[in-house]
C-alpha cells in the first residue's frame, strides 16, 4: 500500500471549503514520488442541490483539466475528496460509482472522505488484491 503525504495548509484548505451545512466534493491535486503519493492542493468541485447528494460538474471537471494541460495547476489528478454530514466515514454506493469513474484515469487515485460533524477523514484506495476499496490505515497517512 502506498502512503498518502498531506500537508497540513491542504488539510486546513480542505476543512474550510467543507465548512458549510450540506455535502461538497472536490479534486486533491498532487504526484507520485519516492513511491509515495504527495497531495499538494484541493480544488472546490461544485454540490448538488440536496443534502446528502454531491456530484462533480463537468463544466467543472473539464475547467481544472485545461488548467491542468495548459500549466496553470501544478501536478495532476491524484483523488477526491467529499464531505459527510454526521455520518461517519465510510463510502456510499454513490461514492463508489464517482471513485470508479475517477479511477478509470489513473489507479492511484485516493478518495478523502471527511465527516464535517466530527471532525474526522478517511481515506480510501482500490486494493487491486481484494478487488474493492479499502480504507488506508493511518499509519500509511503522512500529515506534514
Amino acid at each position: 500500500m502506498m502512503p498518502v503525504v498531506i500537508p497540513n495548509n491542504v488539510l486546513e484548505k480542505i476543512r474550510i471549503q467543507l465548512n458549510v451545512p450540506y455535502e461538497q466534493i472536490g479534486l486533491l491535486i498532487g504526484g507520485v514520488s519516492n513511491g509515495q503519493l504527495i497531495i499538494s492542493d484541493a480544488i472546490s468541485g461544485t454540490y448538488g442541490a440536496s443534502r446528502s447528494i454531491s456530484v462533480f460538474s463537468p463544466e467543472v471537471l473539464a475547467e481544472i483539466a485545461d488548467d491542468i494541460i495548459n500549466g496553470r495547476i501544478t501536478g495532476r489528478i491524484v483523488g477526491w475528496y467529499h464531505s459527510h454530514l454526521g455520518t461517519g466515514i465510510f463510502m456510499s454506493p454513490i461514492d463508489i460509482e464517482t471513485h470508479m469513474r475517477l479511477q478509470q484515469f489513473s489507479n492511484e487515485i485516493v478518495a478523502m472522505i471527511v465527516d464535517t460533524s466530527i471532525n474526522q477523514f478517511g481515506i480510501f484506495t482500490y486494493d487491486p488484491r481484494l478487488g474493492c476499496l479499502t480504507q488506508i490505515p493511518e499509519e500509511y497517512i503522512i500529515i506534514v
